[in-house]
C-alpha cells in the first residue's frame, strides 16, 4: 500500500473530490482523518471508509474558524504523534463578479479557499517536522489562468498557488513538500455553480461552451484529482515540491 500508517487530515473530505481523497488515501492504507462542517455527510464518509476496512475518523470543524482548525489539528497530531500527509482542500467557488460582490463575500471566499489551509498548515507543522510529510493544496485551473466566472476565485486560487512556491521553498530544509493540484471543471455539486451562475443560464449550453476549450471532451471525475492526489502524498512524488499540478484535461495548455 502506497499510503501504509500515514496519518492523512483532509479539509473539506465529506464531498465531492475531498470525500473521493478519503475513500483513495484509506483504501492505501492511511489514517485519516475528516475535517468538515457538514457532519451528516462527514459521518456518512466514515462510515463508507470503515466498511471497506480502512480507518477513518470525522471532526465537524468550521474551517473559516482559525481556534476551531487549530483545536482539531492538535487534537490528531497528539494522538498519532504526527501528522505525514495535509491535504488543505477545503473551498468554494465564490460571488460571480466585481460589480455585485458583497465584502462579506469576498471575505469569506478568501477565508476559506486560502486562510484556512494557511492555518491548517501553520497548526500541522510542529507534527510534520520531526520526520517530514507533503502538505498538498487544492488551488485551481483559476490560480494559473484568469477566470471570467469569478475574480475573487481567481484571486483566492492564484494566492494559493503562489503560496505553494513560497512554502515549498521555506519548509523544504525540513524535508516537508509542498505542492497544489489545480483542477478543472470535475463533476461535483461546485460544478452547477458554475454551469449557472444566474437563474436564466442555460446549462447545458454553458457545459458546452466549456468543453469545446478542454482536449480531452469531458470534465473531470473526483476521482481523477484524488489519483493526483495520491501520488503527491506518497513517496512516489518524493522529489517534487513547489509545484501546481494542473488535473485539467488539457484545458490550461
Amino acid at each position: 500500500m502506497r499510503l501504509q500508517n500515514k496519518v492523512a487530515i483532509i479539509s473539506a473530505g465529506a464531498s465531492g473530490m475531498g470525500k473521493a481523497g478519503a475513500l483513495l488515501f484509506a483504501k492505501e492504507g492511511a489514517i485519516v482523518n475528516i475535517l468538515d462542517i457538514n457532519e451528516e455527510n462527514g459521518q456518512a464518509v466514515t462510515k463508507e471508509v470503515r466498511e471497506k476496512g480502512g480507518e477513518c475518523h470525522f471532526f465537524k470543524t468550521d474551517m473559516t474558524n482559525v481556534q476551531a482548525i487549530q483545536s482539531t489539528v492538535e487534537n490528531i497530531g497528539n494522538k498519532y504523534g504526527r501528522v505525514d500527509i495535509l491535504w488543505n482542500h477545503a473551498g468554494t467557488p465564490g460571488p460571480a463578479n466585481i460589480e455585485t460582490v458583497e465584502e462579506k463575500e469576498f471575505d469569506f471566499t478568501l477565508d476559506l479557499n486560502i486562510k484556512s489551509g494557511f492555518f491548517m498548515t501553520k497548526c500541522a507543522l510542529p507534527f510534520m517536522e520531526e520526520k517530514g510529510g507533503s502538505i498538498i493544496f487544492t488551488s485551481s485551473i483559476s490560480g494559473l489562468v484568469g477566470s471570467y466566472f469569478s475574480p475573487v476565485y481567481s484571486a483566492a486560487k492564484g494566492g494559493i498557488s503562489n503560496l505553494v512556491r513560497a512554502l515549498a521553498l521555506s519548509l523544504g530544509e525540513k524535508n516537508i513538500r509542498v505542492n497544489s493540484i489545480c483542477p478543472g471543471f470535475t463533476e461535483t455539486p461546485m460544478l452547477q455553480q458554475f454551469l449557472k451562475r444566474k437563474e436564466e443560464d442555460d446549462m447545458e449550453a454553458n457545459a458546452q461552451k466549456v468543453l469545446s476549450r478542454v482536449p480531452l471532451g469531458r470534465f473531470a471525475y473526483a476521482e481523477d484529482v484524488a489519483n493526483a492526489a495520491l501520488f503527491l502524498a506518497s513517496d512516489e512524488s518524493v522529489y517534487i515540491t513547489g509545484v501546481n499540478l494542473p488535473v485539467d484535461g488539457g484545458y490550461t495548455a
